[in-house]
């Protein structure tokens, strides 16, 4: 395999930059929209100075007054990211999107000799706003992308020696408590996770011990999906009221955070979110959907923080009520290339 990795770092910044006549070199940091207000994405200037990802927007206006705080408008994101994911389709029609900025492109099948850095893909990309793609070719997906975060060139044959200076910290795909973990078990880079007793970490790591041991040997099977099945999820709880009669935003920060990291991400062009709320022998139902390629805890959150703003006013007051919040992709179809998923539609009430 011959395997592109395509990522467009700042792809929010720069937008916002561009779209507002911002300086290069001014603070900025861009936040979630609604409350619960916390930063999405900030430059290196106010990242340096203490401001990071999912800070609570008042703990940032403190740490970095000067900087400009500017709204996400993911509806913008999604518009844009389209339009480059269409552009480079057109080049490379197998290309799997990850996210608004990143993608894989499988070119097995193109010459040999093509370069994958074409001025005119470059000048596709580039044409509105003024990105900086990255890129990054190897024989599979684990090490293309590992090529962009570590700004270096990984070749199939040689993976396994050149891995084991690469800091474990750079193993992409996997949880943080992960890393700590293997590095409880001996290994500070990645090609150190290669050479680690495959019993142990299968002991360790039951489900997956056998890819990570392969992953640290710079091997990876994964091919590049272009379109996903579509898949859903859903979980429920049950509320019992406060007195104060506010939205629960931790319970739905936690059901968001949940769901997000459970949908299959590859290829899917956008999510849709249902609420259901059952109480005093009725239920109140919504839907709302994200033409997003990513599932994110930040979009979940949004989406059901509006949907429950609606169906909380009608709730019976001092009773417990049962809260249902599913997720379903919304996804390409193969042959046909067109896009399937439920729309988004008004409340629906129904009674028991």
């Amino acid at each position: 395999m011959r395997i592109l990795h395509i990522q467009i770092p700042e792809f929010y910044l720069t937008i916002e930059r561009d779209r507002r006549n911002v300086a290069e070199e001014s603070d900025v940091a861009i936040h979630f929209p609604e409350s619960p207000g916390f930063v999405v994405t900030c430059s290196s200037s106010a990242l340096e100075a203490g401001v990071r990802h999912r800070l609570p927007l008042e703990k940032a206006r403190a740490i970095r007054p000067g900087c400009i705080f500017i709204p996400a408008d993911f509806q913008l994101y999604a518009q844009i990211s389209e339009q480059l994911n269409m552009r480079i389709r057109e080049q490379y029609p197998f290309t799997e999107q990850l996210d608004f900025y990143e993608w894989f492109c499988d070119l097995s099948d193109e010459d040999d000799e093509a370069d994958p850095f074409q001025p005119l893909l470059l000048s596709r990309l580039c044409d509105r706003y003024p990105f900086r793609p990255a890129f990054s070719v190897s024989t599979n997906k684990f090490l293309a992308k590992l090529g962009n975060e570590t700004g270096r060139s990984f070749e199939g044959g040689q993976a396994d020696a050149q891995l084991r200076d690469v800091p474990i910290d750079h193993f992409w795909g996997i949880p943080k408590k992960w890393i700590a973990a293997l590095r409880l078990m001996g290994a500070e880079t990645i090609g150190d996770v290669g050479r680690l007793d495959p019993e142990a970490l299968e002991q360790k790591f039951p489900r997956v011990g056998r890819r990570l041991l392969q992953l640290g040997l710079g091997e990876d099977d994964h091919e590049v999906s272009p379109f996903a099945k579509p898949s859903r999820l859903s979980l429920a709880a049950t509320l019992r009221p406060t007195g104060s009669g506010g939205m629960p935003v931790k319970f739905l920060t936690e059901m968001a955070e949940a769901l997000s990291g459970k949908l299959v991400k590859g290829g899917h062009s956008g999510f849709a979110l249902r609420l259901e709320i059952s109480a005093g022998g009725r239920t109140w139902s919504q839907r709302y959907r994200f033409l997003l390629p990513t599932v994110r805890a930040s979009s979940i959150l949004v989406g059901a923080t509006s949907m429950f703003k609606k169906i909380h006013a009608l709730l019976p007051p001092d009773e417990a009520f049962q809260v249902t919040l599913s997720v379903d992709d919304i996804v390409y179809d193969r042959d046909r290339y067109q896009m399937h998923g439920a729309p988004r539609t008004d409340l629906e009430v129904m009674e028991e």
